[in-house]
Parts: structure tokens; sequence; C-alpha cells
């Protein structure tokens, strides 16, 4: 431990800093030219200028009564700098505003009176940046914030010091010069309105190294902006958990052996369509398939439909959003469509273009320029019927049949056999075709029995009771149950693994041959889940869970456990009950977890609830009645949630990005404000709700919806939405 001696003689980290940012450059060294240059000076010697420099902007502010801009502009750099200075921090970024303070001064100093109205209102424009700013640096090293509060927001503060020193630094820059690039220089030269120095002074820096990081980073925001073109869709991939697994190890060999023979071979078809009934496994299939595409390179980019979100049931995001994958992993094909967005008119809105055109210039043009002829490459959709505009999917299919690609690009689509979909398919030769549900039955059933003695042994109240002689009979008679479906399988073990029952009683029951499930499917096993679920219930209880369904099939994305509760006026503990019993055919988040989207496992379990042969079942859903009601709720929601500053910004002159603190509206608010118009749509538009509309867009309530809207980055919902709810009225 060192002695108090050396610890006194021993400077501070701080005073070192200190000491340096005060030093940052040598004396100004002589120019035998008329052009004096600015470059790095010796560390040691930069205190000399620093108070050279202090003392110049001093006397500037002592003489410069007869132009006040300019004793005004000398008086706020006094300030920032001595801030900046004593702040300790952001040293790099201190030098370089000194650099141009200095040549700055000196400006200041020999300026005359009568300078001309251009220079004027550079003067004042800089001096608006400068008070603005002034202000806030010196919030920072206020000696009244306690010292719990500089430490917490020690990080924060730092970040910040550095981007105002940094806009202050190009607000001078802006102000008072003109930068040129010379051999990947910059070299900032004082502007020509400045006629009275006698020498012209330059500040050369940022050499190569940073230009080409400048260069860098404005290549990348152009590539964010084209990306962003290109839709938002995120988790569409394969590869998302969210998605579930993939095939049991060992199970469906065969079949995907078959589909890397058609995906490997440069003569096969460019399509292939894998169909199957509701429940035989498709998505579980595809998901295997790209994982095996994925591990020899041959993968180039996913999109998973699902109904459970509306930008994943969007037909004309498909295209967009693969080729954005494909951009964002293959930087020449990134390079090769950016081309193409810049120069062809036509991509301005690749979303809205026609998918003819999509497939084109999307994905075919650009490919054909970067890929070589033997570079095999696989893009995947999966669900497509899951997608809300059949005539669209239609158009997609025509349009990937009708134009083959002159490299081995392919495209690997999976869905049920939807009569749009089989009458795209059955026009054409130019694809490859499976039906799952045509695979020999044996074949298949082997393969459930794989699946469902891996399921069992995971559920310990089973497992242990049969360890001695594993597999039991019982598992034998699920699979003739499960036929050829694998949904039947997973909705078996869901339902016996639940933790609201006894699952050796399930197994056993489910087990014996007379059980009543047995040859009927997968709707007498949803019907046998439900009414377990609404046994002996209160019509209180009962009303909860059926408000809990109806959300869960017209909600316009998964929404969380809390915005459950928000949207019914109740709490967390009460939507977990409604759901208790549901746990083997509805995803419910861990507890702990209220955050996180509860969602069906299967679409099949949605055509269930909808369907017109329930009508006398409490679980029935009438899908436009269900809108009605959650659109009501919505407007409720908004009603009461939105208020002027609903946003939470502190300050009008910054944009929501550069407020003090992040902008946020809580979920089930935000869920109202993006979804209620859909609902309302979907709905029919009845009176009631008509009524409702013309009630919100009469009150200030839609401009705080239009607030909130900005803080959710989304207020093109507005505009999209009034105008459908229009055309439908009118």
């Amino acid at each position: 431990m060192a002695s108090p001696e050396e610890q006194h003689s021993k400077p501070r980290k701080r005073d070192q800093i200190k000491k340096f940012l005060k030093n940052p450059f040598g004396p100004p060294t002589p120019s035998p030219s008329s052009t004096a240059h600015v470059e790095h000076q010796p560390a040691e010697l930069a205190g000399k200028i620093y108070e050279g420099v202090k003392t110049t902007l001093r006397k500037v502010v002592e003489v410069s009564d007869v132009f006040p801009p300019l004793k005004s502009v000398a008086a706020g750099l006094l300030v920032i700098c001595d801030t900046v200075d004593a702040y300790g921090e952001n040293k790099q970024e201190f030098n370089e505003l000194l650099k141009r303070v200095n040549v700055l001064s000196r400006i200041m100093v020999s300026c005359p009176p009568d300078v001309s109205q251009e220079m004027k209102d550079r003067f004042d424009g800089l001096l608006r940046t400068l008070e603005k700013n002034k202000k806030i640096l010196q919030a920072k090293v206020d000696s009244a914030r306690s010292g719990v509060e500089r430490v917490m927001l020690a990080a924060r503060d730092k970040q910040e010091v550095s981007k105002l020193t940094q806009e202050i630094r190009f607000a001078i820059e802006i102000a008072m010069f003109d930068a040129i690039i010379e051999n990947k220089a910059q070299t900032l030269q004082i502007v020509r309105g400045v006629h009275w120095l006698k020498e012209r002074i330059n500040v050369i820096e940022d050499h190569t190294g940073t230009m080409r990081t400048i260069e860098r980073d404005v290549k990348s925001l152009k590539k964010f902006n084209i990306h962003q073109k290109l839709g938002r869709v995120e988790g569409a991939e394969y590869s998302n958990a969210r998605r579930g697994d993939g095939c049991i190890p060992g199970s469906r060999v065969s079949l995907l052996a078959m589909l890397l023979v058609w995906a490997t071979d440069p003569g096969s078809p460019h399509l292939f369509w894998l169909s199957g009934l509701a429940g035989t496994g498709k998505t579980t299939v595809s998901r295997s398939f790209c994982s095996q595409l994925d591990d020899r390179g041959l993968l180039g980019a996913t999109f998973f439909c699902t109904l459970k979100e509306a930008d994943k049931r969007d037909v004309y995001l498909i295209i967009p959003t693969l080729a954005r994958i494909l951009a964002e992993q293959r930087p020449t094909f990134g390079d090769a469509l950016e081309e193409i967005l810049d120069s062809d008119r036509s991509c301005r809105n690749p979303t809205e273009m026609k998918l003819k055109d999509q497939y084109l210039k999307l994905i075919l043009l650009p490919a054909e320029k970067t890929f070589a002829a033997d570079e095999l490459l696989v893009l995947g959709v999966d669900a497509l019927d899951e997608c809300n505009d059949q005539d669209a999917v239609r158009l997609f299919i025509a349009a990937i049949m009708s134009q083959k690609p002159r490299i081995p690009l392919k495209f690997f689509l999976t869905s049920r056999p939807e009569t749009s979909l089989r009458e795209s398919f059955e026009s054409s030769t130019q694809h490859g075709w499976l039906r799952l549900h045509d695979i020999e039955a044996d074949i298949v059933r082997a393969d459930i029995l794989l699946y469902l003695n891996d399921q069992l042994k995971c559920i310990p109240g089973v497992y242990s009771h049969y360890q001695a002689n594993w597999p039991p009979p019982e598992i034998q008679t699920l699979v003739n149950v499960s036929g050829t479906l694998f949904i039947i399988a997973a909705t078996m073990a869901a339902y016996i693994s639940t933790s609201s029952g006894n699952c050796l009683e399930r197994f056993q029951e489910l087990g014996q041959p007379s059980a009543n499930v047995q040859l009927s499917g997968i709707e007498a096993l949803y019907s046998r889940i439900l009414a377990e679920a609404f046994k002996d219930l209160e019509q209180k209880e009962a009303d909860m869970i059926c408000f809990c369904l109806l959300l869960l099939v017209t909600a316009q994305k998964p929404v969380s456990v809390n915005t459950y509760a928000k949207l019914h006026s109740t709490n967390t503990m009460a939507i977990r009950e409604a759901f208790k019993s549901l746990h083997s055919v509805v995803q419910v988040p861990d507890k702990g977890c209220d955050d996180a989207p509860i969602s069906i496992f299967h679409a099949s379990f949605v055509d269930y609830l909808t369907s017109e042969k329930l009508q006398d079942k409490k679980w029935s859903i009438n899908k436009c009645s269900a809108h009605h009601l959650v659109a009501e709720v919505c407007f409720k929601l908004m009603d009461s949630g939105l208020y002027f500053g609903i946003s939470g910004a502190k300050t009008s002159y910054q944009s929501n990005e550069n407020q003090p603190m992040p902008l946020q509206i809580e979920a089930a608010l935000a869920y109202a404000c993006t979804a209620w118009g859909d609902h309302v749509l979907y709905a029919g538009l009845t009176k009631p709700l008509q009524q409702k509309m013309q009630e919100f867009v009469e009150t200030k309530k839609v401009l705080y919806w239009l607030e909130a809207l900005s803080v959710l980055k989304n207020v093109s919902y507005a505009y999209n939405t009034l105008w459908q709810i229009s055309k439908v009225s009118t």
C-alpha cells in the first residue's frame, strides 16, 4: 500500500486527464506560405494554445459591442470550452472542437464592424446552436446534482456530452468553413466571406482511416434506409425459437433426404410444393429441412407465415423480406439490389409492387448478377395458406412459376391443399410436389411412435410408472388414434403433461381403446379439452375464458398476459386462471413472464373454435362479433388512456429519439392504438362502431392517438386505417 506521502504526490487520474485535455497542441509553427495549417501538436504544449484561445475570446467579448452576435458567440464559446474541459472526459471530441475554436477565435478577434450580411447570418446561426447546447452542457456539470445521480448517469452523461461537443464542432464547421475532400483527407477552409484575415488558415485532418469510417457509416446508413423500404418484418426466419422445434432425431429421415436430393440437383424443378392436411407436420418438416440446408450452406432466406401476426400473413411482405435477409447475409447481392432500388423508379415502394415485379426485381435480377451458375440456393416459405389474401397467394405462386431463374435458385413452399393453391399448382408442370398425407401410413405411424415415445418419456409421472416396461402398450393406442396427423399426437402429449390435471390418469384414459377420442380426429380432442376446461364453472369464470379465447382468435399479433389483463380490466392472475386448463392447445408464458405473448400451438385450433358446427357450444366464436367486442374494448382503453403529452416527451424542441428519457407507450394501449381499425373492419363497420369512431375523431383524442403512434413509429397506421375505413363506409 502506498504511503500518505506517495498518495499525496501521485497525481489523480482526473487531474492527469484534465492536464492532457488542456495541452492537446503545441505552439503554432510559422508557415513560409500565406496559408497556415492547424494540425496535431505535442500534447504537453496544448495548455498555452488553450489559454491563448481563451484570452482571444475574452478580448472579443470586451471589444465587440458594435457587433453583438460576435460578442455572444465568443462568450458562449468561453463557457462551452470551460465546461467541456471541466467535465474531464471525451478527450478526442474536445481536441477536435478546440482546433476549430482556435481558428474561429482568430477570425473573430480581427473581425471588422462592417461585415457582410452573409457573415452576420453565419454568426447568428452559430450563436443559436451555442446557446442551446451551452445550457445542456452546464446542467451536466451542475454542482447541485447529487453524487448518486452523477454516478448513476455517468455513462449516459459521457455519451451526451460527446454528442453535444460534436454538434458544436459541426456547427462551427458549417458556419465558418468549407469542407474539401482530396485523396481521402478532409481540409476545412475558411469561407470566402472572411476577407479580413492576412493569412488563410486551414484545418487538415480525418485522414484515410477516418474517411473510410465515414464512407462506411454513410454506406451503412444508405443500406439501412434501403432495407427499411423492404419492410420491417422481424422474426419470420425458420430459426425463430417461437416457431417451435424441428423433427425428432430419427423421424422424417426419408422425407428430408428426398427434399435434399431435390435441392442439390441443378436439373430439378426450381419450385417444390410440400402440401398436407392440417396437423400433418408441415411446419416441423420445413424447419428441419431449412436447418439441413443451412448446415450445408444452401439456404438463402426463409419466411414462415402465421395467422398469429399481421405482418407475417401479408403476401406482399414475403418477397421484400426474403430480399432484405439475402442482402444482409450476402453483401454482393445487397449491392446489386441497392443499385436496382436506386435506379428503378418502379421500386420506390417495394412492398406495394406487383408480386411478379417484386420477384423479378428484388430477387431474380440481383441474384443473376451476383450468384455463380453453379451456386445452389434455396428460399423457403412456410404456411402460405395462413396468408389472408388468397388471390394474392395465387399471384405469388404464378410469379415464381412463370419466371424460371437462369441460375440454380429454388423455392420451397408449404401449405395446406386449399382450393386456391391446388388450382395454381395443378395448372403447371414446372414444379415438384409432395402431399404429406399421401406418404405411406406405416412410415408416418412409425415417426409418430418415435415422437410420442420421446415426448412421454419427458413426463415424470408417466415414465416413472412404466419405466420397467417402457414403452407401455397405451402409446401404440395413441399412435393409432393419431392416424397420420402429428398434431393429434402433439396435442395429446401436451394435454397429458399439463400441470392442471393428473398426467398418469389422463395418459391411461386416452390410452384405452374405448376412449371416445379414438377415430374422431383432432376436433374430438379439442372438444374434450374445452369441455373439461368449462366443466363446473361459474358463469363469470366461463365468460372470462370466452373473452380470452375470442381475443386469442382475433388479436392482430400475439399479446402478453399483461395486455390480456388490461383489455379485460382485470389482473394477470385471473387471465392465467382462465388459461389454466388450456395449456395443451395454447402457449402460455411461465409465471413471472407476464410481458411474454400468449399464442396458439396450431392454426387448426382457430379453425375449430370458429367452425359453424360449434354454434351450440359455449366456446363457439363468431369472428365478426368477436372483432366487434375487441374493437369496443380498444376504444374504451384509448378513451381512458390517451391524453395530452401521452408520449412523455419533456421538450418539443427535440425529436422523439433525442428526448432526455426514452419515450414509451404502455403495451395494452399500444395494441389498442395500432389494432382498433383492423377490428372495426373485420367486424363489418357496424353502426355502433361508426358512432364510436365519429366520437373519437371529433375530439382531441385523435391528436393524442397520433402522438402515441409517433412514439410507436407507426404513424402510417393512422393514414392506412382511416383510408380503408373511408373506402368501406362510402
